[in-house]
């Protein structure tokens, strides 16, 4: 049963594209559909872009070379243009308006939406995830006991959580086991228990 909100070819939406290679790296646009393919998992839309979120410096630094799905049948959309051709979001939209049947790009369902505030909410939500994720990758680097040696290494997790604490400040979840579930780290007999 599709769970997803249904949009129609023509209609606009906001969507958050990213590729499989970098997924953690998500950029907010205004869209219109060009093509739907429904399936017994989700529908996916084939996607022409309107409209950039990001500045254009972020563009430059991510997008562009990247790969993203171009059909439902597997071709790909590279960004590839020369970034010194583009100075502004606006010289860049035009660009790709010019030659938008080589950059139009598949998305999930999941990662479409109606208007930019749920758009906005939607990509502040994977935001969170992935930084909360960071800062536990980051505690899982730090404390290793082979990595006693290194620049950055915390000798235990309190003083690690000490400075977290410090760098978030007010920003930190004010649930109680806030930092227990933001560090947890699951013991080795753990993983023999997962189904």
């Amino acid at each position: 049963m599709i769970r997803h909100k249904l949009f129609s070819k023509g209609e606009y939406i906001n969507v958050l594209i990213t590729n499989n290679r970098y997924s953690n790296i998500v950029f907010p646009v205004k869209a219109i559909i060009h093509d739907i393919e429904f399936n017994d998992k989700m529908p996916r839309y084939q996607i022409r872009i309107v409209k950039f979120y990001d500045d254009i410096d972020f563009l430059k630094r991510y997008m562009f070379d990247m790969k993203f799905d171009r059909n439902f049948e597997g071709g790909h959309t590279i960004f590839r243009i020369s970034r010194t051709n583009v100075p502004s979001v606006k010289e860049l939209q035009n660009y790709i308006d010019t030659k938008w049947e080589t950059f139009l790009i598949v998305v999930d369902s999941v990662m479409c939406v109606r208007t930019y505030d749920e758009l906005n909410e939607l990509q502040n939500n994977i935001q969170d995830f992935l930084v909360e994720k960071s800062i536990r990758d980051l505690y899982e680097l730090t404390t290793r006991s082979t990595y006693s040696k290194g620049k950055y290494y915390y000798e235990s997790r309190g003083v690690f959580e000490a400075h977290i604490k410090k760098f978030l400040d007010k920003r930190a979840g004010t649930q109680k086991d806030y930092f227990d579930k933001l560090l947890y780290r699951p013991l080795s007999i753990d993983y023999d228990n997962l189904e």
